[in-house]
């Protein structure tokens, strides 16, 4: 089995479905008001750095890197449900993560939701902390904040 990520159009085909796919889960766990996905279209801003993740060439999995003024936010980090649990979202953060360490950002922030233990169990994995809401959130209950100092 290979993985790899690369950079990606977010409406490309298989950008598209990966995204829709995404909300399509979350619109089943998390009320509207509390799902804090961009639009596809807000995926294509000169801010967003949007990859997707492809085991043995086919595309599994996407994530995004927002630059903010003076941190990163991680975006829609999705693998599809047959690719879970092989590494595939540990491989998007860790080239998430690279990219904002090649931009020179300093943290990085990401909202998730707080019954995702899984995702938040690998973040924390990954070195993130809880903390409270960042940008324009609000405190809620079903929103779990992280965030990562970088080197």
């Amino acid at each position: 089995m290979r993985l790899q990520t690369r950079i990606a159009n977010p409406s490309s085909k298989e950008g598209i479905k990966l995204l829709t796919d995404s909300y399509a889960l979350m619109s089943t766990l998390f009320p509207p008001e509390d799902n804090h996905a961009l639009s596809i279209e807000d995926f294509k801003a000169p801010n967003i750095y949007f990859i997707i993740a492809d085991k043995d060439d086919k595309p599994c999995g996407c994530g995004a890197l927002a630059t903010k003024s003076n941190y990163g936010e991680l975006k829609s980090i999705y693998v599809d449900e047959k690719s879970r649990r092989i590494g595939v979202a540990e491989l998007i953060m860790m080239d998430l993560e690279v990219k904002a360490k090649n931009l020179k950002l300093n943290e990085l922030y990401l909202e998730t939701g707080a019954n995702l233990l899984a995702a938040i169990k690998l973040y924390r994995k990954l070195g993130f902390i809880e903390c409270g809401p960042f940008g324009d959130y609000k405190e809620s209950p079903h929103s779990f904040f992280m965030f990562k100092k970088l080197d």
